[in-house]
């Protein structure tokens, strides 16, 4: 198994984007968009497990968003593992190629936001607060040191 942290000029960059669309979790489809529109700007990046081609899972590594704002950056987003591929600790894996990317850009700290509890904490995440997302929807804002 390999894990690749790709930029906008990577050669299968757009195969990410396409197996994206297709997984079972909605969110994903929202991060293939933003792929394909090239919405991922700077050293921002995707990281993707891929063993032989085949798509294992993934995550992104951004600047901020409007949720949870400029002040939760680097944000792993869109962590999603396939079905088939669980339980070979690949979330473990994906959070710490996209930790020491964000180590090699400066950074001390990522972050992730998530409705999940008790799930990232085996990752050395921290639970620092909730922030409402929409409309009453809220979600936890977790924080690791790196």
């Amino acid at each position: 198994m390999n894990v690749h942290v790709i930029a906008n000029t990577d050669s299968f960059w757009l195969r990410v984007a396409e197996y994206a669309g297709t997984c079972s979790w909605d969110a994903c489809a929202r991060m293939a968009s933003f792929m394909r529109e090239g919405q991922f700007t700077d050293w921002e990046r995707i990281i993707v497990a891929e063993e032989g081609g085949d798509f294992m899972g993934f995550c992104a590594l951004l600047k901020s968003q409007s949720f949870p704002g400029e002040k939760y950056a680097p944000l792993i987003k869109w962590l999603f593992v396939d079905g088939k591929y669980r339980g070979q600790r690949l979330s473990q894996k994906l959070i710490e190629a996209a930790s020491n990317y964000a180590k090699e850009l400066g950074y001390n700290q990522v972050f992730l936001t998530t409705w999940h509890q008790g799930l990232y904490e085996k990752y050395g995440f921290v639970k620092t607060c909730d922030k409402e997302v929409r409309d009453g929807y809220f979600e936890g804002i977790y924080e690791k040191e790196i």
